[in-house]
């Protein structure tokens, strides 16, 4: 079988979270990968669904989400190189998350007895069934969590922008430049609230010297962000605006 057109070995070599692979893997893998090309918030899959293929993004970046209390809750983002939909490799087990295409993207579709048999050289049973046993209990936890905790727009956005700081961001003399061009709706999408109350949190933000602006580009403090994470919502200092923000872009 002759890779599909525009996956190779090199290609997929190329990516930070299959480099790893041998040569050989990564050709086999080009070869069983069927590529597709999803556009701007097209769903890539439901949740729950019938788990039965393993994702490969290519290009473009994809978000998680769950549905809590009629609300959208960001779970995480899917960046290129990275496999997802591995909700597939359990026995017997349905999407517990809806993935969409946050921007345009290309992805690899691949059966799991293929991946795991390509990647593991086991049978997919076996390796379901050591999974089922030994990680499968935290995967139901990780459900029941996602489901019981309901997440501020301040506790999500400081999340999406610590995981967007990490997959797409650049060492600054200042913190960390976001190369990912997002504006203020793109990130009041991403995390599930208004784009008034996104802009709000962005400028308070700016006020904590989270981030920085410059010009149309952001530069995050990853530091402050993950402690702001790490510190209880009741016991964040939240200073007061001091009206410098009303000439801020949007």
């Amino acid at each position: 079988m002759s890779p599909k057109p525009g996956i190779d070995g090199k290609t997929l070599g190329r990516l930070r979270n299959l480099a790893w692979l041998s040569p050989d893997q990564l050709q086999g893998l080009a070869q069983s990968l069927v590529p597709q090309k999803i556009k701007r918030h097209d769903t890539i899959f439901f949740e729950g669904e019938s788990a039965n293929r393993v994702f490969v993004l290519l290009s473009g970046v994809a978000k998680l989400s769950f549905l809590h209390r009629d609300e959208r809750v960001l779970v995480g983002l899917v960046g290129p190189g990275e496999v997802f939909g591995v909700s597939s490799l359990l026995p017997h087990v349905t999407r517990p998350f809806r993935c969409d295409a946050f921007s345009d993207c290309t992805i690899g579709v691949v059966r799991p007895e293929t991946f795991v048999g390509l990647v593991l050289g086991v049978p997919l049973e076996r390796f379901s069934r050591t999974l089922e046993i030994t990680v499968g209990r935290w995967w139901m936890m990780l459900q029941r969590y996602t489901n019981f905790v309901g997440l501020s727009v301040r506790e999500r956005l400081a999340g999406a922008l610590l995981e967007l700081t990490a997959k797409f961001g650049v060492e600054d003399a200042r913190g960390t430049l976001l190369t990912l061009k997002l504006t203020h709706a793109d990130l009041a999408e991403l995390v599930g609230a208004s784009r008034q109350r996104t802009t709000e949190q962005l400028n308070e933000f700016e006020d904590e010297g989270i981030i920085i602006r410059d010009g149309r580009r952001l530069i995050i403090v990853p530091q402050q962000l993950r402690a702001l994470i790490e510190t209880p919502a009741n016991e964040a200092a939240r200073p007061a605006h001091n009206g410098s923000g009303q000439n801020r872009r949007t």
